[in-house]
């Protein structure tokens, strides 16, 4: 119980204004607003020989991912305890098994929900150091009001046992398609999960997923795939197919440097048809934006390293909605990116907003990457992971503007988290004319770095 009390002295110390960053532009569950300025803490209960298995079962990869329906939950929060008896609890994702801590899944069974949300994600988020960047990709999702899960922070005991700082994300599943959009057992909430998923009729029309398992009729589906093949032009598809929300979408991905979506790997998305409303793209899984891995995610040398210079046309790979929609005649996409930019991706909204988050996770953040009294740190029981863990010098420097080595040992760096919106920004004002702040674009602006934990490669 020791963890918990060092947790609640820190929280005296440390106390978080709710965000205005958000604003009014997306409203989200109730569990996200409560856990703007306090961390949910998640007190998971299983079966001990269960808990032993999940140890054992998380050193290997493969499709079947340890599971129990044998779990409780107990979730404090607010000076108030939450209680459920009947859960669905396993280890979650698939590359982030590869990281010596790996991430959860939550599922509350039955007729109750915790503050608005039944499917639950709690990501270590490994792969990259600062904890900040898939929290930081939802909140301009949301301040945007664009279709998006939503993120913050929790802690995580299993049977007692303290296992580290999460990220807390909801889910695009059908429980959440009933909360947001009041479509109960909706039949078209598609997961392109796979890579190579460019929403053809080739690529996609079997190989993305009908959530609702009791769909047998794919024919909507199918035509949407059929309608984008033969597309020419936005006006061809403007009726069945959200193309600003689409463009969007892309015009993040550029901007973040992501490369775990549909512009590169063609994964890592849903598309979803809201009753009496346009096809959507619900991009999900941000460990890897905004600078982190990106040669790994790439693939492919162009000959030009300085990933933040690169022109829109250098970024994607050929894709036939790419092509009508934007290479073509890209007047459409060209605006949308300068909304993008001048709305939310910028420094002199995002920096003040990094700093913000930083303060309020900083001594959760320590305590994860401090061991215990036995020289174990909370929540790794992947023993030959594929990664080694940051530091907490790292997760300082490279929350700001230095970059450094990635912790998967098949390589990679990580760009300063500051560096990569200031790089892109500083590119994208020239590129795309936009009116930008001078502050930002003047080249003596300091860009501090810690030459100790610095890569340079």
């Amino acid at each position: 119980m020791l963890t918990r009390t060092i947790l609640v002295l820190l929280f005296v110390y440390y106390v978080f204004a709710a965000s205005t960053f958000i604003g009014e532009g997306k409203k989200r569950a109730e569990l996200f607003e409560l856990t703007d300025d306090e961390l949910a803490e998640f007190h998971v209960t299983i079966p001990n020989e269960e808990f032993i298995r999940l140890k054992q079962e998380a050193q290997w990869l493969g499709e079947d991912a340890f599971k129990t329906k044998n779990g409780s939950l107990i979730v404090k929060l607010k000076g108030e305890e939450k209680s459920f008896k009947k859960l669905t609890f396993g280890i979650g994702g698939y590359s982030s098994r590869t990281f010596s801590k790996p991430g959860y899944n939550l599922k509350i069974r039955g007729k109750d929900n915790l503050y608005g949300r039944t499917q639950i994600r709690l990501r270590s988020d490994a792969r990259e150091p600062t904890f900040l960047r898939s929290k930081l990709v939802c909140d301009i999702h949301n301040r945007l009001g664009l279709p998006s899960i939503s993120a913050n922070y929790a802690t995580l005991y299993i049977n007692d046992e303290y296992m580290g700082l999460f990220i807390l994300l909801d889910a695009y599943k059908l429980s959440w398609v009933e909360f947001e959009y009041g479509d109960k057992d909706s039949t078209t909430l598609y997961q392109c999960k796979d890579g190579e998923h460019f929403l053809t009729l080739e690529s996609s029309a079997t190989g993305c997923k009908n959530e609702n398992k009791d769909v047998i009729d794919h024919s909507e589906w199918i035509d949407l795939l059929t309608r984008l093949d033969a597309a020419q032009s936005a006006e061809d598809i403007e009726d069945i197919f959200d193309v600003d929300q689409f463009l969007t979408e892309i015009a993040y991905e550029y901007l973040a440097g992501s490369w775990d979506h549909y512009l590169n790997l063609g994964h890592n998305f849903y598309m979803y048809k809201p009753k009496d409303d346009k096809w959507k793209i619900m991009l999900y899984d941000f460990d890897g934006e905004i600078g982190q891995n990106v040669l790994i995610g790439f693939r492919r040398d162009t000959g030009n390293g300085d990933y933040p210079t690169y022109s829109f046309a250098e970024w994607t790979k050929p894709r036939h909605l790419i092509d009508i929609l934007i290479l073509n005649n890209s007047t459409r996409f060209d605006n949308i990116v300068r909304k993008f930019v001048t709305d939310a991706f910028n420094p002199t909204v995002l920096f003040p907003h990094i700093d913000e988050l930083k303060e309020f996770i900083r001594p959760y953040v320590e305590l994860d990457m401090t061991p215990n009294e036995n020289g174990k740190y909370p929540g790794r029981i992947v023993f030959n992971s594929y990664s080694d863990d940051y530091s907490f010098a790292e997760w300082e420097a490279n929350s700001e503007f230095t970059t450094v080595k990635s912790a998967q040992k098949s390589g990679g760096k990580s760009y300063g988290l500051k560096y990569w919106i200031l790089a892109k920004y500083r590119y994208v004002c020239k590129a795309y004319n936009i009116e930008c702040d001078e502050t930002y674009l003047d080249e003596n602006y300091e860009i501090p770095i810690d030459k100790e934990v610095e890569f340079i490669g």
